[in-house]
């Protein structure tokens, strides 16, 4: 699709963010320029004026590196998701009492964006994160969340992030996500079975807006032998039911 608008300057400036949030080190003018071809004069203009509205630091070496200065905008718009602070108490009591991880999740840039979590009492600590991002077809949360999309966004959003195969239990057709996707709206809930990393099962269920429009969902992380088959109805029917008190929080009827 052709761009309607297009600002160079901005394109090349978030390019060079993006290489320098992604590189462990340091990085300078050369570097980048070696990455991404952009001529060296338009590099340390940017640069130049990142540093000054400290978005990157200059080193004692001449290279440049990030400061946390888009973290603390990301964190400043997480705490203005009333998402977050609607679903809060719920994921506590999921954790307590359920005695798994709990994750929730929104839909971003056609991937389920991990917004919150608070972690079971196990000794097993899951390497999620806030800010991490779960793909729709092989994620319980993701499914939750393209269960409710239309065919259009669906396809649209397969199309652009594909279904690539991480385990043997992973779901690479389209046409079987859409089928498994009507049992989700059917139950209320999402299983993830050992399709995003063997060992480990999920169950997530949808939040709804005062408009009804799925925002959110609200999901567990368990090892395999913490949720056997036999709990897959029960555990999701008690999830729904926590995603629901959200729901209404967030003023849906």
């Amino acid at each position: 699709m052709k761009k309607q608008y297009s600002v160079p300057a901005l394109e090349k400036g978030m390019a060079i963010i993006e290489m320098l949030a992604a590189s462990k080190d340091a990085l300078g003018i050369t570097d980048i320029y070696e990455i991404s071809a952009i001529p060296k004069s338009s590099i340390f203009s940017i640069l130049s004026e990142l540093v000054n509205l400290n978005y990157v630091i200059k080193t004692d070496e001449g290279k440049y590196q990030l400061t946390l200065k888009l973290y603390n905008i990301g964190m400043e718009r997480l705490s203005k998701l009333d998402i977050r602070q609607a679903a809060r108490p719920e994921m506590e009591w999921i954790a307590e009492n359920m005695l798994f991880t709990v994750h929730l999740a929104i839909l971003e840039n056609d991937k389920a964006l991990y917004v919150d979590k608070v972690n079971g009492p196990g000794f097993v600590r899951f390497s999620t994160e806030i800010g991490q991002t779960q793909m729709l077809h092989n994620s319980s949360v993701g499914k939750v969340l393209a269960a409710y999309m239309s065919d259009e966004q669906l396809e649209q959003a397969i199309q652009k992030h594909g279904m690539p195969k991480i385990t043997e239990h992973t779901m690479t057709s389209l046409a079987t996500l859409k089928v498994f996707l009507e049992s989700v709206r059917e139950n209320g809930y999402a299983i993830e079975d050992e399709e995003g990393e063997k060992g480990i099962r999920c169950i997530a269920a949808p939040i709804f807006d005062h408009k009804g429009k799925a925002v959110g969902a609200l999901g567990v992380t368990a090892l395999r032998n913490e949720l056997p088959d036999n709990s897959f109805a029960d555990y999701g029917s008690r999830l729904r039911d926590k995603a629901l008190n959200v729901s209404k929080k967030m003023g849906y009827i």
